[in-house]
């Protein structure tokens, strides 16, 4: 699994993100200051930094553009407090590749991690390789196989895939995946409907019954759910 480096204000004992990030599988490294940073960057070459607020007085714009001036190809993801647009805008021309406001809900931060690690495999050129049930899916290449076939999706048929295991074991709302479709739905309406069609597809082509589904399953009144590792395990 990937390593991530969370870089804090404090020595903080309430380590929520850590350790939801750990329990998920990512190897997650800490750092309490801008010297501890560089030293865990230089060591370990973490593939996502997630910079948590300031550092040693440091605003996170500042902190950003050191990071970046090293020349090291990491992903690097701020959380910031409710600030106004000014701030926003000086960490990403520092060198941010996104940015949360707080609050947020972990899944929502779990969504942003994968989509960044994602992004950095592919301009990198490396694949990124995960188990959906019993399913071998590159994240980057797009493709998803079972003993060795490979399985054929459409970009909407994937797109929906990849957003239901970002944050699968949590209902996603249809009109959220619709959004996650665009533009690859340019061509087959772009309403509501068009989400219960690829879903119906992708049960066909993966679920042993499609009557029954075990992967995509339906949360009524809130939309469509990826079944999480431990019922996989079952699948």
């Amino acid at each position: 699994m990937e390593k991530l480096l969370i870089v804090e204000f404090e020595r903080n004992p309430h380590v929520v993100l850590a350790d939801y990030l750990g329990f998920l599988g990512f190897h997650v490294l800490r750092a309490f200051s801008m010297a501890e940073c560089l030293r865990a960057l230089d060591l370990h070459d973490p593939a996502l930094v997630l910079l948590d607020g300031s550092v040693e007085g440091i605003n996170s714009s500042s902190l950003a553009r050191q990071i970046r001036e090293r020349g090291q190809h990491v992903g690097l993801l701020l959380v910031l407090a409710r600030g106004d647009d000014a701030e926003r805008i000086a960490c990403l021309e520092a060198g941010a590749d996104g940015y949360l406001i707080r609050p947020f809900s972990l899944p929502v931060l779990l969504a942003h991690v994968r989509s960044l690690l994602r992004r950095c495999a592919l301009l990198a050129g490396r694949s990124v390789l995960v188990e959906i049930g019993p399913y071998r899916v590159d994240l980057v290449r797009r493709r998803i196989h079972r003993c060795d076939q490979e399985i054929p999706l459409t970009s909407g048929e994937f797109c929906l895939l990849v957003r239901l295991y970002e944050v699968r074991g949590q209902p996603v709302e249809r009109h959220q995946l619709l959004e996650s479709l665009r533009p690859s739905v340019a061509d087959e309406g772009g309403d509501l409907r068009t989400v219960d069609t690829l879903i119906a597809r992708l049960r066909r082509k993966l679920e042993r019954n499609s009557n029954r589904p075990e992967l995509i399953q339906t949360v009524y009144g809130k939309g469509y759910r990826l079944a999480d590792e431990r019922e996989l395990e079952l699948v």
